[in-house]
C-alpha cells in the first residue's frame, strides 16, 4: 500500500494504517497476482480516513473467444437497475421502462463500429407478455401516457428493432416496458435480453444476451404496513398535504407522482413551488427509516425504497470494495441537503472521478453512463466506445457479484471482467491497457 510517498504492507487480515497530514491522496495497491488498483481519499485533520480495496486477479492468459469472431457486440443496460411497480391502481411513481444499448465492431486491427447497413434486434425470450404481471396499461392513459400494452411510454416495444443513438454510436432501445416476471410468473430481476445483428440481407452477423435489470422491490410494506400501504401512502400525503389523493382514488381517479414533483428521470416538469420528487422522497423520509433486520446488512436507509435486499441492485465492483450507497451518494440528510444545495437529481450524479485517478474519469459535465473513452494509447478509440461499454453501467461495474451480468465478457473475453483484452475487437498484436496510463483499468 502506497500513497506515492510512505509505502506500508497489511497484516495478516489485510489492515494498514498511513499516518498522513490532512489533505487529499492517491493511494495504489499492489499484491502479487493481482492488478495494481488507484484510489483517492481525504484525510481529514481531526480524524480517520478508512479506505477499503478489492483487489482482482491479474488478467488470464485464456485463449480470447472474439479472436475467431468476425463481429463483436458490447451491450448494457444504462442505469444497472430500474424500478418499477407490481400496482398501478393507487399511484405511478415509475412506469415500466429500461433502456438498452449496443455496440456493434466489425474485427480488424483498425476495428470499426458499424452504425449503418445493418439491423439490431432485441427480443426477450422469457418476457413476451408484461400484460401477464402489472395493470399498468389498466391506468397508462390517466397517467398521460397513451400507449397500448406492451408498448413503453417511449413507443418502444418488448421486442423490436434498435435505432441509432443521438451521438450515432451505439443502437438503443429506450423505454423497453419489462417487468421483474417472466411468463410463467418467475420473479426475476435480471431478465435476460437476445440481441441479434444482421446484415441488409437478413444474415445473422453475430448474437449475445445481456441483462436488462429491473424491480418492484420498494419495500413501502416497511414503515405504510402490510394490508394496504398503497392506500396508507395517498391517506398520509392528504393528511400532511391537504390533498385529496385517497378520495380521487377511490372515485376512479388515480394520480402519477410526476404531476406535481418534477422527476427529470421522466422529463416531468412538476408544479411551481412543489418539491422535486427526490427531494420530497428523501427529505420527508431522511428521520422516517425502518432499518429492518434484511436491509440492516447494506445500506438500511437506501434498500428501504431501492431495490432491496432481495434485488441486490449494489453489486459491481464498489460494493464488493464495500462500498455503500452512502459513499457515493451520502446519506438521506445528505441527499437532501446536495438538492437543497442546487444539485439537480438524476443530472447530476456522483462522480467516478472523485475517487479514481484523471484518466478513468468521466467526460466533462458528463455523466459516466453517457462518456466515451478519451485517452485510448495510440487515440484510435478516442470518442468510440461508451465507459459502460467496456465497465458496464452503473451500481453493476465489472467485475459484479451477481451471475446475470458478466454474459458479454464471457462470450467474446473468456471471463467475467471488464473489457481488458484488445483482441475483442483488434486483429493483429495490440496489446496494454485501454488507457493512456494509469494502473489495472
Amino acid at each position: 500500500m502506497s500513497d506515492g510517498t510512505n509505502l506500508v504492507s497489511t497484516d495478516t487480515n489485510g489492515a494498514y494504517t498511513l499516518n498522513e497530514p490532512a489533505g487529499n491522496y492517491t493511494l495504489n495497491v499492489s499484491s502479487g497476482g493481482y492488478l495494481t488498483t488507484y484510489q483517492i481519499t481525504t484525510v481529514t485533520s481531526s480524524g480517520t480516513s478508512t479506505v477499503n480495496w478489492a483487489l482482482t486477479n491479474a488478467y488470464g492468459s485464456q485463449p480470447v473467444p472474439a479472436s475467431g469472431m468476425a463481429y463483436t457486440i458490447l451491450a448494457w443496460n444504462d442505469l444497472g437497475m430500474h424500478c418499477d411497480q407490481d400496482d398501478y391502481s393507487y399511484f405511478c411513481v415509475l412506469p415500466p421502462f429500461n433502456t438498452l444499448h449496443v455496440q456493434v465492431i466489425r474485427r480488424s486491427d483498425d476495428a470499426s463500429l458499424i452504425m449503418s447497413g445493418i439491423t439490431v434486434s432485441y427480443t426477450f425470450p422469457k418476457k413476451t407478455n408484461s400484460t401477464l404481471h402489472t395493470n399498468f396499461w389498466t391506468y397508462a392513459a390517466q397517467y398521460g401516457w397513451n400507449v397500448p400494452p406492451n408498448i413503453g411510454i417511449t413507443g418502444t416495444p418488448l421486442a423490436g428493432n434498435m435505432a441509432p443513438d443521438a451521438n450515432n454510436l451505439s443502437w438503443v432501445a429506450t423505454g423497453i416496458p419489462i417487468t421483474p416476471y417472466d411468463d410463467d410468473g418467475t420473479w426475476d430481476p435480471y431478465g435476460t435480453a437476445a440481441i441479434t445483428v444482421k446484415d441488409g440481407s437478413g444474415n445473422v452477423l453475430q448474437t449475445a444476451n445481456v441483462v436488462a435489470p429491473v424491480s418492484t422491490e420498494m419495500m413501502c410494506s416497511n414503515c405504510h404496513g402490510t394490508t394496504n400501504p398503497q392506500l396508507d401512502i395517498l391517506q398520509k400525503h392528504d393528511a400532511y398535504n391537504g390533498t385529496t389523493l385517497a378520495a380521487d382514488q377511490a372515485n376512479g381517479i388515480v394520480h402519477a407522482c410526476s404531476e406535481c414533483h418534477s422527476d427529470n428521470a421522466l422529463g416531468a416538469p412538476g408544479q411551481a413551488g412543489v418539491e422535486s420528487l427526490s427531494l420530497a422522497m428523501h427529505n420527508f423520509h431522511k428521520d422516517k427509516m425502518t432499518y429492518t433486520s434484511a436491509a440492516a446488512n447494506t445500506t438500511p436507509d437506501c434498500y428501504n425504497c431501492h431495490p432491496g435486499a432481495k434485488t441486490q441492485c449494489l453489486r459491481g465492483i464498489m460494493s464488493r470494495a464495500g462500498k455503500s450507497c452512502h459513499d457515493c451518494h451520502g446519506d438521506m440528510y445528505g441527499m437532501t441537503n446536495s438538492i437543497l444545495s442546487g444539485r439537480q437529481p438524476w443530472l447530476q450524479e456522483p462522480k467516478c472521478g472523485n475517487c479514481h485517478d484523471a484518466v478513468h474519469q468521466e467526460n466533462t459535465n458528463t455523466l459516466y453512463r453517457n462518456s466515451v473513452l478519451q485517452d485510448a494509447p495510440e487515440g484510435d478509440m478516442d470518442n468510440k466506445l461508451y465507459c459502460e461499454a467496456c465497465h458496464n453501467s452503473t451500481h453493476a461495474e465489472l467485475t459484479t457479484a451477481n451471475p446475470a451480468d458478466p454474459t458479454i465478457p464471457q462470450k467474446f473475453q473468456g471471463d467475467n471482467y471488464w473489457i481488458w483484452n484488445c483482441s475483442v475487437c483488434h486483429t493483429g498484436t495490440k496489446s496494454g491497457s485501454m488507457h493512456r496510463q494509469g494502473g489495472g483499468d
